[in-house]
């Protein structure tokens, strides 16, 4: 059985402990913290509306509904890959982050 040792946080595994205290940087989270608000703040603002401006001209296009935004500079089809390339950075960026996570997780007892 694996020893655990009780820290201020809750029972750890000891070897797991002992691999993060002699590899991990703790700073890699606060960098994700920054990450995950730049995100949050892009959702916020740009990508929520221009999903929506997608749905509009999908819903026309697709749909044919009557047009509900007026047409702009990209293409339906420009605009869909623009987000799905944007949110394609922000999945790296979460993957990053679970795998961080996951790290410390490995500290828990089984």
């Amino acid at each position: 059985m694996e020893e655990l040792i009780q820290t201020p946080y809750g029972m750890v595994r000891l070897r797991a402990l002992e691999a993060l205290q002699s590899s991990f940087d703790t700073t890699a989270l606060l960098k994700t913290v920054d990450d995950i608000d730049r995100f949050s703040i892009e959702w916020k603002q740009e990508l929520r509306d221009d999903m929506l401006r997608v749905h509009a001209m999908a819903h026309t296009v697709i749909n044919e509904a009557p047009l509900s935004c007026p047409p702009g500079d990209e293409t339906l089809g420009e605009m869909a890959a623009s987000i799905a390339e944007e949110l394609q950075d922000y999945v790296k960026i979460l993957r990053s982050v679970i795998g961080l996570l996951k790290q410390i997780a490995s500290l828990a007892p089984e």
